[in-house]
């Protein structure tokens, strides 16, 4: 402490004191002050040059260090150093520490990635201000210094390791899904590489298959060149559309494309989405058209399924071979729908399941229901509806409403009547269609209107 907390005397003083004492007269001192007390004489003045810089003051005294040394052995008054083993002990909790922050910042947000930061930097004055702490009331000295150090090299270590590991990662996810994601939904990965799970999960997603219709006949009359140039100028436009929708590319097959919404990231309202891409890759079709029949001869026509449902989603293949692709029923059911136009005369097609869920959605389409169809390898009939654009919808209002109440003739099993009111619309290519399927039944020695008949469609082919 302060030297002045120790009693001090001028040693002028103290001599006349004790000249007044023994001439018997009153003085200022008398010699019970010193009674049993330790003494030290000493020279105090700047031009001595007997001055020390100490934790208490730039400026003391050099006798008062032997004062406070010889205080502490009186009172027992030391500094007491913790043992080696618990400075190991508290250097390896703060080095687990440092390395579980960043740890946490890896599984956080940005946002709380700053709060972390902003935590590590509290941490550090709380680390000070706790050894501060046992020292100044407890005289016991905790190492400061090797635990600090221990705790920021580690976090500073695993900080290196992570944006190491993380840079890694970014160029891993950009490289396997850079063909078949968005950039939108790759930067979406990178951010939260959690949603990408390796490995086969169950997601609920809105699945696309494409085809050109008569794409073997095509293909027949033009050079590998001019084929090669004609499904890249195709491919590009249409995969295009689809991956700035945040859809997902399962794969090519000659000219059909495989897609699929909802993952590896969540898509809000996904089947909305889903049909409103769709319905804009038929309208890019339309506007490149002239483009498409110079190369190919004449225009190209494209049909389209759509379904809605749960499917398994992943990562699939062998060790050293794999795509991210989709597994399950509701797969298969979209790929039926897509062969299911051509019985229909239409070129875009969906279940009522992604209708309905469209519809929630707030699309802004009208869904002209086609058929309750028992596609092949399904045992319980679907209805399945042709997605229309409002202003089409309106154009066409009249055609729509007879093709509505000849569908419902049919479902009721008024095969006469049905074929009639669809013969009355022959512009119509489903009306059509359905005349001649009418005929069919017509004609048909063995058929019977019977108490079962539910008006299903039952499709010929895959």
């Amino acid at each position: 402490g302060e030297i002045d907390r120790y009693p001090h005397y001028s040693a002028g003083d103290i001599l006349k004191s004790a000249r007044l004492y023994k001439e018997g007269k009153e003085s200022d001192l008398v010699p019970e002050d010193f009674e049993d007390a330790i003494v030290y004489f000493m020279f105090y003045a700047p031009g001595l040059f007997d001055i020390c810089s100490t934790p208490v003051s730039k400026v003391y005294p050099g006798a008062g260090v032997h004062i406070t040394a010889l205080d502490n052995f009186l009172s027992n008054d030391f500094i007491k150093k913790i043992s080696d083993w618990v400075v190991l002990v508290y250097c390896l909790i703060l080095s687990f520490l440092g390395v579980g922050i960043v740890h946490f910042m890896e599984r956080s947000t940005l946002k709380f990635k700053n709060q972390t930061m902003i935590f590590f930097v509290l941490l550090v004055c709380v680390l000070i201000v706790f050894v501060s702490y046992f020292l100044i009331l407890f005289n016991l000295w905790i190492l400061l210094i090797a635990p600090l150090f221990a705790f920021v090299f580690s976090f500073v270590s695993s900080l290196f390791f992570s944006y190491t590991n993380e840079g890694k990662q970014k160029r891993f996810i950009k490289s396997a899904f850079s063909q078949y994601l968005s950039p939108l939904v790759i930067e979406k990965l990178i951010q939260d590489p959690s949603k990408l799970k390796l490995g086969g999960h169950k997601r609920h997603i809105t699945i696309f298959f494409s085809d050109i219709q008569s794409f073997t006949s095509i293909s027949e009359k033009m050079s590998p060149e001019k084929l090669t140039e004609l499904l890249n100028k195709y491919l590009t436009m249409m995969t295009n559309t689809i991956l700035e929708s945040g859809g997902t590319i399962d794969k090519y097959e000659g000219d059909a494309i495989i897609a699929f919404w909802n993952a590896p990231v969540e898509i809000e309202n996904h089947a909305k989405v889903a049909v409103e891409a769709s319905m804009k890759c038929q309208q890019k079709l339309l506007q490149m058209n002239d483009e498409f029949e110079k190369i190919a001869g004449r225009p190209l026509l494209t049909r389209i399924g759509l379904n809605t449902g749960d499917a398994i989603v992943g990562n699939m293949g062998s060790s050293l071979r794999f795509d991210y692709t989709m597994l399950g029923d509701s797969v298969n059911l979209a790929s039926r729908l897509e062969g299911l136009n051509k019985q229909f005369g239409t070129y875009f097609m969906c279940s009522k399941q992604t209708k309905d869920e469209a519809g929630r959605s707030g699309c802004k389409f009208y869904f002209r229901e086609l058929a309750k169809v028992l596609v092949v390898g399904k045992k319980e009939p679907i209805t399945v509806f042709e997605p229309i654009i409002i202003e089409d919808y309106k154009a066409k209002k009249t055609i729509f409403d007879k093709f509505d109440k000849a569908l419902h003739l049919f479902y009721d099993g008024r095969i006469l009547d049905a074929k009639n009111a669809f013969d009355s619309i022959p512009q119509d290519p489903a009306a059509v269609h359905y005349s001649k399927k009418c005929d069919e039944f017509l004609h048909d020695k063995d058929f019977a209107i019977a108490e079962t008949w539910e008006g299903i469609w039952k499709a010929t082919s895959k």
